[in-house]
């Protein structure tokens, strides 16, 4: 049953919001200005929305048209405070509610906040309740709407506001993550899949989505001025949802228009942000309750990123796998090739961009000041990548940004194509190449010739495609420069692939062969048995040799078993301290 009282006379003398100049000319029997008067007097009595909106937070709407071009029908918004709005009323004259809901599904679907709305025409048949579901772009009935309640805070204290609180009031901040709530991304993941009924990676998408509006509101705050993403700030559940869907379109656009004036084509291959939040009001509710007592900018980067890791390694389980490769590898490949602040460092099949966030904090412990300009270059300027998935792409984004930052260098795009494709990428001009390659998939001819030009697939009918990565990968890196990668031992051991390894000797010095065992990749759905190849590409003029040695590395326990359950176990430590020392002693 619907709060909403029947349709009544509202005194013309106490009409609200009739145009200027228009008053002498309504008459008190205009259908429409009367249902119009009707229902905000109840948006004000009933639905206890503040008297003090009408007119800046409570408006006459721009003209809803008539799909049938017979006019248009009178509309009232309610808008957050930043201008947006979050709820529509459309008003019909008795009789004609059907155009009314028709013109209102058309408002709401083509507004990217407005998540509450209603049509009627001053009778109780004639009034309709609509939903907005953003996942599906589509309108529901509800049977009605909440009313406005402000939540507030407890007495004497002070409310979660950018810059320092106010002299004399009790300060209130927002607490950094600690060890002890790094479960905190994980918490807000299991309550978009309970509330929403979302998969796994659907889930995660919008996770992304919810910590990149985060970051921008903290980040943007103005000082004195309360954080947008706050349970207590808003009156309705569907004032928040719409103020999350509008900040998180705030942070995007942004960024789009920062970085696009600075990176050729950001927008066609970074633009993954621009897809909408797809998440009910309520979920959107229930986890920003979960988020606002926690700063994530003042938040330890190590924190940060072990609290998202702990979201990507059940999901990648539950069906991402093939873009995962497993902590401990990462850290031991990142600690071999030891990157510095001089190095510019490519990942050309990212993922969730693992490889470069463990570079990042490499970088940072090795430092003696995190906030040097050598430091700040490094993070923004020298870290790349690029991954096909657009899902993977809003990852790999959100776990830069969350260990600060490179994210603007993360690409949409497919690794293996022609170099002209790319507007802002060049061969040999990388540092450092740290990857892991898909593999298991094989390229025939028709897929090969919509690729760039390699010489490992000349004359083949088929190739398999960690080939093509790996050879990818050295054209990337620059003469004298190295690359750490993860190969099938096929490519290692094979008769066929003997043609690899040839071309492999003539482009690049093997300096190390490290040897996983199978459970590296076996919780994450990949039974096959791998190595690590560390090269180092021909300097141009090099006396190029095929007898020198090579170290060769055992792995036997990589600290977890084929389930992914913790093992004590773990020869990769040592190993990298060896390898490193052996590095350090006699070069690459």
């Amino acid at each position: 049953m619907a709060r909403l009282r029947p349709f009544y006379h509202v005194n013309k003398a106490e009409w609200l919001l009739v145009e200027s100049g228009r008053s002498s000319r309504v008459k008190q029997t205009e259908p429409l200005e009367e249902v119009r008067q009707w229902i905000l007097r109840e948006l004000i009595t009933t639905y206890a929305f503040p008297k003090e909106w009408v007119g800046s937070r409570i408006v006459r709407g721009s003209q809803v048209p008539n799909p049938d071009d017979t006019g248009v029908a009178p509309c009232l918004l309610v808008r957050l405070a930043e201008g947006n709005p979050f709820l529509a009323v459309v008003v019909s004259t008795p009789g004609e509610i059907r155009n009314g809901e028709v013109r209102l599904r058309d408002l709401m679907i083509a507004s990217s906040t407005i998540g509450l709305g209603m049509s009627t025409d001053g009778t109780e048949a004639g009034t309709r309740f609509l939903r907005h579901v953003f996942s599906s772009g589509k309108c529901e009935y509800v049977n009605d709407f909440d009313p406005f309640a402000p939540t507030g805070i407890a007495p004497g204290t002070q409310p979660l506001l950018g810059g320092r609180p106010a002299n004399g009031a009790t300060d209130r901040a927002m607490v950094p993550l600690t060890e002890r709530i790094e479960n905190l991304f994980f918490e807000v993941h299991s309550a978009i899949r309970d509330t929403d009924g979302l998969h796994p990676d659907e889930a995660l998408d919008e996770l992304c989505k919810i910590i990149y509006a985060k970051l921008y509101d903290e980040e943007t705050a103005k000082t004195g001025t309360p954080f947008r993403l706050q349970r207590w700030v808003y009156g309705t559940t569907e004032e928040l949802a719409a103020s999350v869907r509008s900040l998180y379109r705030d942070a995007n656009d942004y960024d789009l228009r920062v970085f696009r004036l600075k990176i050729p084509g950001y927008e066609r291959s970074r633009g993954v942000f621009s897809s909408p939040i797809r998440l009910s009001s309520p979920c959107i509710a229930r986890i920003i309750g979960l988020l606002d007592p926690y700063t994530l900018t003042a938040s330890d980067a190590d924190v940060k990123g072990r609290a998202f890791q702990k979201v990507l390694g059940p999901t990648f389980r539950a069906g991402l796998g093939q873009y995962f490769t497993p902590e401990p590898a990462v850290r031991f490949m990142v600690r071999v090739m030891s990157p510095e602040t001089k190095d510019l460092i490519l990942d050309p099949f990212c993922g969730s961009a693992h490889f470069l966030s463990q570079s990042l904090d490499h970088v940072r412990r090795h430092l003696d000041s995190a906030a040097s300009k050598a430091y700040h270059e490094f993070a923004f300027g020298k870290l790349h990548g690029i991954e096909k998935s657009d899902r993977m792409v809003r990852v790999a984004m959100t776990d830069m940004r969350l260990h600060g930052d490179g994210h603007s260098n993360i690409r949409c795009t497919d690794a293996l194509l022609d170099f002209s494709n790319y507007s802002d990428l060049e061969a040999e001009s990388f540092d450092l190449v740290l990857t892991n390659p898909p593999f298991g998939s094989l390229l025939g001819g028709e897929s090969i010739s919509q690729l760039g030009v390699f010489e490992l697939a000349a004359g083949k009918r088929s190739v398999p495609l960690e080939v093509l990565g790996l050879e990818r990968s050295l054209q990337f890196v620059r003469p004298g420069g190295r690359v750490g990668i993860v190969l099938p031992d096929g490519i290692l051991t094979n008769r066929k692939t003997k043609y690899v390894r040839d071309w492999l000797q003539s482009k690049a010095r093997v300096r190390a062969i490290v040897s996983l065992p199978i459970e590296t990749f076996s919780p994450f759905g990949a039974n096959i048995k791998t190595s690590i190849l560390f090269l180092r590409k021909w300097e141009r003029g090099e006396t190029k040799t095929a007898k020198y040695p090579v170290t060769l590395v055992r792995i036997d326990a990589v600290g977890y078993d084929a389930s992914g359950r913790k093992r004590e176990e773990d020869d990769l430590p040592v190993a990298a301290d060896r390898l490193c020392e052996e590095l350090r002693t006699k070069g690459w």
